[in-house]
């Protein structure tokens, strides 16, 4: 299965709108922020969290890479960055005593590499 993972701007907007105070100062000084002030302010706190979001799922699971293309194409026009195509892969890992066990990963996809390669499910 793939997916395509990536920086959502909405969800950063989101996030930003949640937390970015609408006045400024302590005390005495304790004033309300202008419209304008406010959208300054939400603009910045988009962009730091655009800078600081680790990327998330942003697709349904598709079954072809090509599908995962033509979501990303849609997607950066709709203001989405860093997009990336990954693969839900079998990983051969150990337990805590040792015994080996499959679990399946959200890795990045490389066409070029072989994800079933040496594994018997």
């Amino acid at each position: 299965m793939f997916a395509v993972f990536g920086i959502n701007q909405a969800k950063a907007r989101a996030m930003a709108i949640k937390k970015t105070p609408k006045t400024t100062g302590k005390g005495d000084s304790l004033r309300q922020l202008t419209p304008a002030e406010y959208q300054e302010a939400l603009n910045a706190a988009t962009e730091k969290y655009m800078q600081q979001m680790k990327p998330v799922i942003l697709s349904g699971e598709f079954s072809t890479p090509s599908t995962c293309g033509e979501f990303i194409y849609l997607a950066s026009k709709g203001g989405a960055s860093r997009l990336t195509v990954m693969i839900k892969a079998p990983v051969e890992t150990k337990d805590k005593k040792g015994r080996k066990k499959i679990t399946k990963r959200w890795m990045p996809y490389d066409s070029s590499k072989d994800y079933t390669a040496g594994i018997t499910l």
